[in-house]
């Protein structure tokens, strides 16, 4: 925690979430009631909500680069299981194998093999065996509405941002 909160806001703001998977417990408005009748000064309140935004956003970062880490070590192991089973499907040549500890047989399976121009082909002559998953570019959207012109089922919302420094 970089920034130390008020203790009543502190507990406040805790006992309003579930921390077990950060969903707010109280009606949202119910909960801002009870932090606004916590102290009667203003200014040290929004300090601490402040304090408390910054200290999430700062907590949500290190996990998230705790996440990226910890995927990427995933990855290296996951590389290495597969290069070992490698190595012993080539020592073995194919033999089952096994002893008091480990068993080794192998199972079949397809797979499918396609070659570089098979997307090419299949786009003229079999559309049917392509993923093609449509997406709103909505800069586009959002230029053409701006130009004037009017969608049925799209709009522009204007938003007010927070922003906490």
């Amino acid at each position: 925690m970089i920034y130390r909160l008020d203790e009543q806001i502190e507990q406040a703001l805790e006992n309003a979430y579930d921390p077990e998977t950060g969903e707010l417990l109280i009606p949202e408005e119910e909960m801002f009631a009870q932090i606004e009748k916590i102290t009667a000064d203003f200014e040290l309140l929004i300090d601490n909500i402040a304090s408390d935004v910054k200290n999430l956003k700062a907590e949500a970062a290190d996990v998230k680069d705790e996440k990226m880490k910890l995927a990427k070590r995933q990855s290296q192991l996951e590389a290495r299981a597969e290069r070992a089973k490698r190595l012993l499907a080539y020592l073995l040549k194919g033999e089952k194998w096994k002893n008091g500890r480990h068993s080794i047989s192998y199972r079949k399976s397809d797979e499918l093999v396609t070659d570089d121009c098979f997307i090419e082909w299949a786009s003229v002559n079999r559309p049917e065996f392509l993923k093609i998953e449509p997406e709103v570019r909505k800069a586009d959207v959002k230029n053409a509405i701006k130009n004037g012109q009017v969608f049925e089922f799209a709009h522009i919302e204007q938003k007010n941002n927070i922003q906490v420094k």
